[in-house]
């Protein structure tokens, strides 16, 4: 006898699974196991089938959780895809809202239904839902890159090697040896697409999808490259110039267009995406598009003002302090912060030195000073 763990055993999820790792579930097991795909199971296909019927629907599941395959007799049958939902009483139970939505009944979301259409043939309910891999299309790849305050702050050139899907040498990416031509794939018959027609519930469905052979272009090699085996791409170390924009924040990403990894067969190449990480600096901190740094000063240069040395990102710059000034006090340098889409300014907090201990002859002057002021 069945056990009510059988159906997220088949789709491979806990007890507690949520709705929606349910439908990842199923969605990624019908399409690793369609009949028509190579290496496809039909029966396998069909008990996934009858789980997701089951435990998509909130009703269903509760009493599968409840009866387990007791409930088999009411309902559950290994009829097809469309199994476990109740056509009998057509889709009543809904009255239209005032913006034409439909209210009452249970819920009821069509998009679900297309989307399971879609997975039980095998195919996508929407063209836009294509995973790029399926039409060819190279994927995008995501590395992390970590960067010097300064490399933020004014932009840097940096080169990196990653390990990358490159177009074969051999073929020019075509994935055909040599002296050999491209053929109409036999599949498709030249066309990119397969049309299938299946019957249902509704009449004849026909589902259009990719061709998986020649992955949309419609044609193949005649003999494949010996390189790359048909390919067009071939696993490599690779290096890579970045150009870091200036102004960039930490955790902040940027794009270099195709330099993810190669296309199949010479198709369009996928993104790289370099995500930044700013390093502490030990003598400046960011706050916005200013550079803020802590100036220790003695106690007379703040009493009688004075030209010092302060270090910038662009180096030592001479700055003027003022008399009188305060613990705390800030002094900016125009456009010595960041850079960018616009220039911030470098932040002087001023921060008075008192001396811990004092001579005797010092103690004297200070005790003079202080009867003066």
């Amino acid at each position: 006898m069945l056990t009510t763990d059988d159906f997220y055993t088949t789709l491979g999820v806990p007890k507690s699974a949520s709705q929606e790792d349910i439908k990842k579930a199923y969605r990624k097991l019908a399409h690793q196991y369609h009949p028509d795909k190579q290496g496809g199971d039909e029966k396998k296909f069909k008990e996934i089938n009858e789980a997701y019927q089951v435990l998509s629907d909130p009703n269903k599941r509760s009493r599968y959780d409840q009866f387990g395959s007791a409930f088999g007799s009411q309902g559950f049958s290994r009829q097809g895809p469309f199994d476990g939902f109740d056509f009998s009483q057509g889709f009543g139970g809904f009255r239209q809202g005032p913006f034409g939505e439909a209210q009452g009944g249970q819920n009821f979301n069509f998009e679900d239904i297309f989307d399971i259409f879609g997975d039980a043939f095998g195919g996508r309910s929407r063209a836009a839902r294509r995973e790029p891999e399926e039409s060819g299309i190279g994927m995008d790849l995501r590395i992390s890159l970590a960067i010097s305050l300064y490399e933020a702050a004014r932009g840097a050139k940096k080169t990196i090697q990653i390990k990358q899907d490159v177009s074969c040498r051999e073929c020019g990416g075509s994935g055909a040896e040599k002296g050999t031509d491209l053929v109409n794939c036999s599949v498709c018959g030249g066309r990119g697409e397969v049309r299938e027609a299946t019957a249902s519930f509704f009449g004849n469905i026909t589902r259009v999808y990719i061709c998986n052979i020649c992955r949309g272009s419609g044609k193949v090699p005649k003999t494949n490259c010996h390189a790359c085996k048909g390919e067009g791409k071939k696993r490599e170390d690779k290096t890579i110039e970045l150009k870091i924009p200036a102004g960039i924040n930490n955790g902040e990403a940027f794009i270099v267009k195709g330099e993810g990894q190669a296309g199949f067969r010479g198709k369009k190449s996928g993104n790289l995406y370099v995500q930044v990480s700013v390093e502490t600096d030990k003598s400046f901190r960011r706050v916005g598009n200013d550079i803020v740094y802590e100036m220790p000063i003695k106690i007379t240069d703040a009493v009688l003002g004075a030209h010092l040395s302060v270090p910038t990102l662009d180096g030592e710059k001479e700055i003027e302090i003022p008399s009188g000034v305060q613990n705390g006090e800030l002094l900016r340098l125009k456009g010595l912060g960041v850079h960018g889409s616009h220039k911030g300014d470098q932040i002087v907090k001023i921060k008075i030195e008192t001396p811990r201990k004092l001579s005797g002859k010092a103690r004297k002057l200070v005790e003079e000073l202080a009867r003066e002021i």
